[in-house]
């Protein structure tokens, strides 16, 4: 594990403080109390002002963005900061959710995020953030679902006793619903559009998950229609980006960053899966899909590196039973460095808990 700096949260705050300094005209409403700013978005030391394009013209915000990069760029803890309209794709939330939505999301596929999805949850399920909570796990990969085979659970979804909504999947203390679970077994998947954009937030709205305190949303790999259908449907509360070690991985991580924080939605950090290969026989570590990509991306965009985990063949053992590593080995490295994380991040999430107040000190 690597260092854990302070959320971003604070910085966030005195960045907006700093704005409200700015005044509509002379006399007039601060430009944060009048709307004038959408959002502010820190990541690390890179903070991302965005103005609501329905109040602000393209006239008036050039001059505006000139000055709230000045006024923003003054403030402690700010390295950068840029100043755009926020896109007008992302203007409202269709339905609420049922806890603190974590979207885990990766630039390119292949780098293990369902996995680390199922640990993540499953971890957060058992105790790792000091009590058990209450998860669900949302398979949101329309290209291939994959987190019912890491699960262990076949067959089709069904409704709940009243007919009226999908009931969730229980296993290994979760609750969870996949595209896979809706469609019959081995036919593929053929999501676009308007289907992405309605078909998602049924799957959100219209599961019975009850009251959790943390959704984990396991998102295709990319930038799609997925992501936004996702952001119009709930506020989410966080991503995890996960990346392998190799630039072509990292690039891609960084476009899904500069995605995220277009529409507001904080990175809450990374991952880099695979950082090596472990030899079964002397331990030696071979940093086999590149090396220092995640600590180079964490430089570059402020994002904190949270974990560098190695390929363990054990892991990919216990995915083919169906029984996530951190349930089946509790006691080994890699469970142990994905109960950290899950402790991370349920602190960052704390606040957006369901059961919030009732945190653990």
């Amino acid at each position: 594990m690597t260092g854990i700096p302070a959320s971003d949260n604070d910085l966030e705050r005195r960045v907006r403080s700093a704005l409200g300094n700015i005044t509509v005209g002379e006399g007039g409403p601060d430009v944060v109390s009048a709307g004038h700013v959408a959002a502010v978005v820190a990541t690390g030391g890179a903070v991302r002002v965005l103005l609501d394009p329905q109040i602000v013209g393209t006239e008036d915000g050039e001059a505006l963005s000139e000055i709230m990069r000045e006024v923003a760029g003054a403030v402690p803890g700010v390295a950068r900061v840029i100043v755009k309209p926020r896109p007008q794709s992302i203007t409202s939330i269709l339905a609420e959710a049922p806890g603190a939505v974590l979207a885990v999301h990766s630039g390119k596929g292949g780098v293990g995020k369902s996995t680390l999805s199922v640990n993540l949850a499953a971890a957060l399920a058992h105790g790792a953030a000091g009590r058990p909570l209450r998860v669900g796990l949302l398979d949101a990969d329309v290209y291939g679902p994959s987190v019912p085979l890491l699960l262990g659970v076949s067959g089709r979804a069904e409704t709940t006793a009243d007919g009226r909504r999908i009931a969730p999947v229980e296993a290994h203390g979760l609750k969870m619903m996949s595209l896979g679970l809706m469609m019959p077994e081995g036919k593929p998947l053929a999501w676009r559009g308007a289907l992405v954009s309605e078909g998602l937030p049924q799957l959100i709205a219209e599961v019975d998950w009850g009251e959790l305190d943390v959704l984990v949303v396991d998102l295709p790999p990319g930038t799609s229609d997925v992501h936004l259908a996702l952001a119009q449907a709930v506020p989410i509360a966080g991503v995890l980006a996960v990346t392998a070690p190799g630039q072509i991985s990292t690039d891609d991580v960084r476009r899904g960053l500069e995605m995220f924080a277009d529409i507001a939605v904080p990175c809450l950090g990374l991952v880099e899966n695979m950082s090596t290969v472990v030899c079964r026989k002397c331990g030696t570590e071979t940093p086999l899909f590149g090396a220092d990509g995640g600590a180079e991306l964490e430089r570059e965009t402020g994002v904190p590196l949270l974990a560098q985990i190695p390929f363990l063949r054990e892991v990919l053992l216990a995915s083919e039973t169906g029984v996530p590593m951190v349930l089946a080995e509790p006691d080994a490295p890699y469970s142990q460095t994905v109960r950290a994380l899950a402790q991370r991040l349920a602190q960052d999430l704390a606040a957006q808990m369901k059961g919030g107040a009732k945190w653990p000190n």
